[in-house]
């Protein structure tokens, strides 16, 4: 019976051993990544409040994302314009195929049909509208005279 308590003794005290230098192998190896202090004089470990933090990066998260929102929607805008352009210019009555890089004209007779000239405004007595550029994509770009 003795023999059996000294057995147990010692397995418990190999135990504690074993678990008491997995630690101290913890400890020397990476003590940083121990969730808790690893002797005395180790700082108190306390959680940060991230509240602040968090508040902040929200924010600023919100108002790159409303940045980019409105970038987008102003690019929706122009892509928008630059397609009611080309229907209005493709679906104007021309007598020619258009060439590239010419500038057109177009015009509004008095029925409300659109057409398409080479004249420029200066030189007809049309209702004029606007002028625009075939470009080489098929789009067509409005242009100022």
């Amino acid at each position: 019976m003795c023999r059996e308590i000294d057995r147990v003794q010692s397995q418990s005290h190999t135990l504690k051993s074993m678990s008491t230098q997995s630690h101290i192998d913890k400890v020397r190896m990476r003590p940083n990544i121990l969730p808790y202090p690893h002797h005395v004089a180790a700082p108190k470990i306390e959680t940060v409040d991230l509240s602040a933090f968090n508040t902040l990066q929200a924010h600023k998260v919100s108002k790159s994302l409303q940045k980019r929102a409105e970038e987008i929607a102003g690019m929706v805008q122009t892509l928008q314009e630059d397609y009611a352009l080309n229907l209005q210019l493709y679906s104007a009555t021309r007598s020619f195929e258009p060439v590239l890089g010419e500038v057109y004209h177009l015009y509004e007779k008095a029925d409300g049909t659109q057409f398409l000239s080479l004249i420029s405004p200066r030189e007809w007595k049309q209702k004029y509208l606007y002028s625009g550029v075939l470009n080489s994509d098929g789009t067509w770009t409005r242009v100022d005279l």
